[in-house]
C-alpha cells in the first residue's frame, strides 16, 4: 500500500487525493451541521462552536471529542502548573496564546476574580465566537506576526497548546521573542511540541534528517484544499528534545520537559522568564 508521503511525489495522484479528501470532508461537514442544528433546539444545549470551527482547532468534526479533549487539555495545564508547585488560579494574569474556539479556556470558567484569563488568536471567526459565547474571559485578535495587543510584562502564566507545532523556525523565533516581551519576570510558560512520540509516527525516511537538524517542518495541503482554512504557513513542525533545550533556552529557562504531557500525545515544555 502506498503511503501519503510517497503519494506526494506523484503530483497528479496527490492532487486527486486532496480533491477526494476535500469532497468527502464537505459532505461530513454538512451532516455534522444538521446535527448541530438539532442540538441547538434542545433546552439543555451547551454552547459549542459550529463544526467547521471545531475542526479548525481540533482536527475533527465530532462535538463530544472536542469537549472531552478540551477538558483533558485543561487538566494537563493544571497538572503541569502543580508540577512546579502552583495552582493555575494562583496566577494573576493568564494568557491562552492561540486560544482557537476556546476548547481549553472554557474549562476555567470557575476562576476567581483574582485570576484573569485572556485568549488571543489569529482567526477572527474563532475569536468572534469566543467573544459571544465565553463571556468570562477577554479575547483579542492578533496578527500573523507580533506584536500582540498587550503591554510588556503583563502575564505571569502563558500557555500555548499546539501552536509551535504548526510554525516554521522563523515564525517560532518571532513569537518566542514576543512571548518573552509580554511575560513578567518569573512567569511560567507552557508550550507544546511534536516530539519523539509524534516523530515515531512519521515515515522512517524522515527520521535521519530530524535527528540531524532537531527540527522538521512538513508542508501538506495549501490553498482551497486546506481543510482547516488556516493560512498556508500553518503546517506541521516536529522538534527533538535536544533542539528545544538548545534553541528555546535563548529566550527562557527550560525548567521542565514532559514527554507526552499534553493529551498523552504532544510533549509539554515548561519555561520560565528570568
Amino acid at each position: 500500500m502506498i503511503d501519503r508521503e510517497s503519494l506526494k511525489s506523484i503530483k497528479p495522484l496527490y492532487a486527486a487525493y486532496l480533491i477526494y479528501k476535500y469532497l468527502v470532508f464537505q459532505f461530513k461537514l454538512a451532516v455534522e451541521g444538521i446535527s448541530d442544528w438539532k442540538d441547538r433546539q434542545s433546552p439543555s444545549h451547551i454552547a459549542v462552536p459550529p463544526a467547521k470551527l471545531r475542526y479548525r482547532v481540533h482536527g475533527d468534526l465530532d462535538k463530544q471529542s472536542f469537549l472531552r479533549i478540551g477538558t483533558n487539555l485543561a487538566q494537563n495545564i493544571r497538572d503541569l502548573c502543580a508540577s512546579v508547585g502552583r495552582d493555575i488560579y494562583s496566577f494573576e494574569c493568564v494568557l491562552d496564546f492561540g486560544c482557537g474556539s476556546g476548547r481549553v479556556i472554557r474549562n476555567f470558567q470557575d476562576a476567581p476574580a483574582s485570576c484573569q484569563l485572556y485568549g488571543t488568536d489569529i482567526d477572527a471567526e474563532l475569536v468572534s465566537w469566543c467573544d459571544k459565547n465565553l463571556p468570562a474571559f477577554r479575547f483579542s485578535l492578533n496578527g500573523y506576526q507580533p506584536p500582540l495587543p498587550f503591554e510588556d510584562n503583563t502575564f505571569d502564566l502563558i500557555y500555548a497548546i499546539s501552536v509551535f507545532t504548526h510554525l516554521d523556525e522563523q515564525f517560532q523565533h518571532s513569537w518566542l521573542r514576543e512571548l518573552q516581551r509580554i511575560a513578567r519576570p518569573g512567569a511560567l510558560l507552557i508550550l507544546t511540541a511534536n516530539g519523539e512520540n509524534c516523530i515515531s509516527m512519521l515515515p522512517s525516511s524522515y527520521h535521519g534528517q530530524i535527528r540531524k537538524d532537531g527540527f522538521m517542518f512538513i508542508i501538506g495541503a495549501t490553498g482551497k484544499l486546506k481543510l482547516d482554512k488556516l493560512p498556508d504557513f500553518y503546517q506541521t513542525a516536529y522538534h527533538t528534545k535536544e533542539y528545544i533545550y538548545r534553541t528555546w533556552s535563548a529566550y527562557f529557562d527550560v525548567v521542565g520537559y514532559v514527554e507526552r504531557g499534553i493529551n498523552n500525545h504532544q510533549d509539554a515544555i515548561l519555561l520560565r522568564k528570568s
